[in-house]
């Protein structure tokens, strides 16, 4: 009582009115402020009485605030009816809001009670403008609102899901009516969730079906709390991810596509931040797939880019093609067999506004390596042809030079009558004879080598009368050259090819004689560990230091003027290969040379030699009657007296000039053998096989025998019933070892 006596007292109204936070105006009725109390220093338009004093509000206040104020303080003015209001007061800076309660003082003055509200009213617009915000993130992300009263089981739900209710729309729901659209696998878990007092803040994904179709949902329990009652209420919010779940699929489906990619994929900031890397790119680069690589740069990890420096050059060189560019890194990943990667970079903006710098890889290395091995081919193909020019250059001079004197020779013997000069002429068509044929030879035996054909005949070898048989083969045409013999005492008897060995050491002789004018030639063997070690050592002019590494090579000549093709050591280095050893070569320019064979040492033990001694004993003191039959079927008779000299004391031989004659005489004669010419008048070789063949399809054995071997497939004679095949010119050693294998 005795409080609101003070307010009723007028004594103490001044103080009260002091206490009053609101600002006064006494305006007349039209506008004019004469007296004024301010409460409001912060505002720019009533923060002093003298900026309003004798001033007209209408003409002071903005036009915005005077359209709404001045039919308020006319109202007033006219019915004496209060008004209470608020109205927006702009300023250059801000906007000020104010209530203004309007009263009728007298009949021309009216009383303004400004309140500056301009706090609170900018607070409800934020709020305002907030709930906007949530109402159209909620559309946007799907979301909609409800709270749960587990003691009624009703839900009381709102938002914007669009799967259960219309977007915007409020509805009641019971548990019951709301779990038959939840999937039924996720029925019970769903109920469990929204009982389990833990489960605040944690979210749980589910389904729910509508018109026949499954979506995903997620809910979350945002708050429980009772009421004064005590009543549990729970509220939370369920989210329609649907497109989520759908866009992660195919977001996960992309990322195993570019995971399983041949491409090394990543990406990285503008400064060098990774913020992408594919399961390839981490493997090459040593990345462990725990690793977060936000967390380094790309010129720390990648191995194409090590040094900030050259990442930074990289991005100039980037922005200067236009943010797109294309490189081939080289050597970037050896360990693991790429020598070569060919990047496509390329800038595409983030949602920020970020430039992320994206990388393709492809591994090109194989292509390099086609590419590289296109160019070898393309120079092996113009080194072989000009080599191939330079053989039939120099073969067309190799072979001219000997026929030159054979023809030359063998017209003029008839015009001579001194025996003597005709003997000296008879030695010199000789030698080139043998000279011919060793071209030849090498010829053929070139082209057996490429061919895979080149034949190869094992048999006991006593490397001491090897060695002997070279030096007395040598000993005519050595001239004022010494050949010297260095063997063993104990003599080594190996398991090799004879002919092959001697065709080796005479390749080596005759080129010791070719460049050893006067001294001496060495020929000899050692035993080293399990090795034979052939050796030919000179004392000719030796080979320069530059040349002593191609000298295995084909058609080169350490001495272009010096006869022969070039193919001779490159032949022995194959056969040497083939007999499981190798060849080197050691010299001095002026001093000498020495060329050392290396062959497996393969011992063959005393009864195998006994054997093949006693076996080519008894074969040459067979009488005729029991000796083993031979058909020869060849057209050429030269070439049947040739075979007759080299094997006619061993075997009895039939002779045949045509197919049809070969097969009427294994008719007749049932020979152990057959040695079929490919190419004959009337019926080839290989009709003549066939019907052989037909009549008899083992026995005998067929060796076919042509001087067309190029042109022979090696698995069609066989096909057609051959054993074995023999090509021209051959000698008598080879002929004896391929009827050997048979007879």
């Amino acid at each position: 009582m005795k409080t609101k006596g003070i307010l009723h007292d007028k004594s103490q109204a001044v103080k009260l009115l002091e206490m009053m936070t609101d600002t006064l105006l006494m305006v007349k009725n039209d506008g004019t402020c004469v007296d004024m109390i301010v409460k409001t220093p912060d505002n720019p338009y009533v923060n002093r009485e003298l900026t309003l004093l004798g001033r007209n509000l209408f003409e002071y206040f903005p036009t915005e605030t005077v359209r709404e104020l001045r039919p308020a303080m006319e109202s007033v003015a006219h019915t004496g009816i209060a008004s209470n209001a608020n109205y927006d007061l702009p300023s250059p800076d801000r906007m000020y809001y104010f209530k203004c309660i309007i009263q009728k003082y007298d009949d021309d003055h009216l009383l303004l009670v400004y309140r500056d509200i301009t706090q609170r009213s900018q607070m409800k617009l934020s709020l305002q403008l907030a709930n906007e915000r949530l109402k159209e993130t909620g559309r946007a992300a799907r979301i909609g609102y409800w709270n749960y009263t587990p003691s009624t089981g009703k839900f009381y739900y709102y938002g914007y899901v669009g799967l259960l209710v219309n977007a915007g729309e409020e509805m009641e729901i019971t548990l019951d009516q709301f779990l038959t659209n939840v999937y039924p696998d996720d029925r019970e878990k769903l109920v469990s969730y929204l009982n389990d007092p833990e489960s605040r803040h944690r979210t749980y994904d589910y389904q729910v079906v509508k018109d026949g179709r499954a979506y995903y949902m997620r809910t979350k329990i945002l708050n429980r709390y009772h009421l004064r009652n005590g009543e549990l209420i729970i509220d939370g919010y369920t989210q329609n991810i649907d497109d989520i779940v759908s866009n992660w699929d195919r977001l996960n489906m992309i990322i195993t596509a570019v995971n399983n990619s041949y491409e090394t994929i990543f990406a990285a900031k503008a400064d060098g931040t990774l913020v992408f890397v594919n399961q390839l790119c981490r493997k090459m680069n040593h990345i462990p797939v725990d690793v977060d690589i936000t967390g380094y740069k790309v010129y720390e990890l990648m191995a194409n880019f090590r040094g900030e420096e050259k990442w930074v050059q990289f991005l100039d060189s980037l922005r200067a093609s236009n943010n797109t560019i294309k490189y081939t890194c080289r050597h970037p990943y050896a360990e693991f067999n790429v020598i070569n990667t060919e990047y496509y970079s390329f800038v595409v903006q983030n949602e920020y506004g970020e430039d992320i710098i994206w990388f393709l890889g492809h591994d090109i290395s194989e292509f390099t390596r086609y590419e590289r091995r296109l160019k070898e081919a393309k120079e092996r193909a113009e080194e072989s042809d000009r080599l191939k020019s330079a053989f039939l250059s120099n073969m067309s001079h190799e072979i001219r030079t000997p026929l030159n004197a054979i023809v030359g020779f063998s017209a003029i013997m008839a015009d001579i009558e001194s025996r003597e000069e005709r003997r000296r002429f008879q030695e010199i068509i000789e030698s080139n004879n043998k000279r011919l044929l060793m071209l030849i030879n090498e010829v053929l035996d070139l082209s057996r080598i490429e061919s895979g054909t080149l034949v190869f005949n094992f048999s006991a070898v006593s490397m001491n009368d090897l060695c002997r048989e070279i030096i007395n083969t040598y000993q005519l045409y050595a001239g004022r050259i010494r050949l010297e013999l260095e063997i063993p005492d104990h003599d080594s008897t190996i398991r090799s090819d004879r002919n092959r060995l001697i065709q080796v050491l005479a390749n080596l002789v005759d080129n010791a004689i070719k460049f050893t004018p006067n001294g001496t030639i060495t020929i000899g063997y050692r035993v080293h560990g399990d090795w034979i070690e052939l050796y030919v050592r000179d004392t000719g002019i030796g080979i320069p230091e530059d040349k002593l590494e191609k000298v295995f090579e084909r058609f080169v000549k350490v001495d272009s003027f010096a006869q022969g093709t070039g193919l001779g050591l490159s032949i022995c280095k194959t056969i040497l290969e083939r007999l499981g050893g190798n060849i080197t070569v050691a010299s001095r320019l002026g001093e000498g040379t020495t060329f050392t064979c290396r062959i497996p040492l393969i011992i063959v033990d005393l009864e195998e030699q006994l054997f093949e001694s006693r076996s080519e004993s008894q074969l040459l003191n067979q009488p005729d009657e029991i000796k083993a039959t031979i058909l020869v079927a060849e057209d050429i008779d030269d070439n049947f007296e040739l075979i007759h000299a080299m094997i006619g004391n061993r075997y009895r031989l039939l002779h045949a000039r045509n197919g049809r004659e070969a097969v009427e005489i294994f008719l007749s004669e049932q020979p152990s053998l057959i040695l079929m010419d490919v190419r004959m008048p009337e019926m080839d070789g290989i009709e003549a096989m066939q019907e052989i063949r037909q009549r008899s399809p083992f026995y005998p054995p067929i060796v076919a025998v042509s001087a067309y071997m190029l042109d022979l497939d090696k698995e069609l004679l066989l096909d057609k019933g051959c054993q074995d095949i023999l090509g021209k010119p051959f000698d008598k050693e080879l002929l004896l070892a391929t009827i050997g294998k048979f007879l």
